[in-house]
């Protein structure tokens, strides 16, 4: 027998978790065992876009010889839902930052400013994604509890059906009360900016310092950007919770609309409310929305960052659609320059 097929039958097959990706490699854990997995000639060649690879909290199919202890990942399966964004930079591409989620945790720190619009464009990221957000106010114990009030408050105003919680490291029963959505076989996630105490609710929650965290700076009094990468992990009951780094950029990627129309539903309403279906909400007789805005039912702020969103999208789904084209003009002369396929060729 050569060795190759002697490889072949010691090698096992397996149905794992991304837990990490690497350069040029993943991780994965095997038989309670993490390891190093790389990717299949065929997913590599059969990979149009970026998004088509293996990310953080997906299923993958792996081939594994225990004797070399490297694994080989031959099949991305369906996922279930995702967390993505268009890719930082001027190329219209999609960057998944996660996947198979039920639940995002958006942190955000209360001695800190709190930029709704920033919350906003994430909570429409999370529900783009067929996900479910929940809203969580940390480093408590730095501010006074009006602030807190306001915070609480204001967040209400933009989104009146998203749990808030209020948590602070220096006191375990407020974050403790979270666990309630860590459950059996299920995913969460922690999304913000650098140094909001992603990393150190993980800590938290796994009982133990598997992230490093460090100290808030006297000159920013706010945390200190430490995560790097992406890094899912288990918890005793089988959930997973994948934290992040910490994100300064959000720009929406295509979508249904979804996530826009849910998170601002109030407007939508209205919208469908005024006199004429072709309504531009500016000087339209009979319109809905200038009369909300007139008599302070809908702030101001908030209806314009629902039309930059909605034009923000429209944008993105109109050039992935060019993209799309490009990409499959490309892939159709590929095939036709193949030898088999060349009609031309005698």
């Amino acid at each position: 027998m050569s060795s190759l097929n002697l490889v072949k039958r010691q090698s096992c097959v397996y149905k794992v978790r991304v837990l990490r990706e690497e350069k040029n490699s993943y991780q994965v854990k095997i038989e309670n065992e993490e390891v190093r997995a790389v990717l299949s000639g065929k997913i590599r060649h059969e990979a149009v876009v970026p998004s088509a690879l293996p990310v953080v909290g997906d299923y993958v199919l792996c081939s594994y010889d225990p004797h070399n202890c490297l694994a080989r990942i031959e099949e991305v399966f369906p996922r279930t839902s995702h967390l993505t964004r268009k890719a930082a930079g001027d190329a219209y591409s999609e960057q998944i930052l996660a996947s198979n989620l039920q639940v995002v945790f958006y942190l955000t720190s209360l001695n800190m400013d709190l930029n709704l619009r920033r919350l906003e464009r994430s909570i429409v990221m999370i529900k783009d994604g067929q996900i479910t957000p929940v809203i969580v106010l940390t480093k408590a114990d730095l501010v006074q509890p009006e602030t807190i009030e306001d915070a609480v408050k204001r967040i209400a105003a933009v989104a009146p059906e998203i749990e808030v919680h209020v948590i602070s490291a220096h006191q375990a029963e407020t974050m403790a009360k979270l666990k309630k959505y860590f459950l059996p076989d299920s995913t969460v996630a922690f999304l913000g900016s650098s140094g909001v105490g992603k990393s150190t609710l993980t800590n938290f929650l796994l009982g133990q310092e598997v992230q490093e965290t460090q100290g808030i700076s006297e000159e920013r009094d706010k945390g200190r950007h430490t995560t790097t990468s992406r890094s899912l992990f288990f918890l005793e009951n089988g959930c997973a919770i994948i934290d992040t780094p910490g994100i300064r950029e959000i720009q929406l990627w295509e979508s249904d609309s979804a996530g826009i129309d849910d998170l601002f539903s109030d407007i939508k309403e209205l919208q469908g409310h005024c006199q004429f279906s072709n309504c531009t909400h500016q000087n339209t007789p009979g319109c809905q929305v200038q009369m909300a805005l007139d008599d302070g039912r809908l702030d101001e702020a908030r209806f314009k960052s629902f039309l930059k969103l909605e034009r923000e999208q429209a944008y993105i789904q109109k050039k992935v659609s060019m993209t799309g084209r490009r990409q499959e003009k490309r892939l159709w002369r590929k095939r036709k320059r193949r030898p088999d396929t060349d009609i031309s060729s005698g």
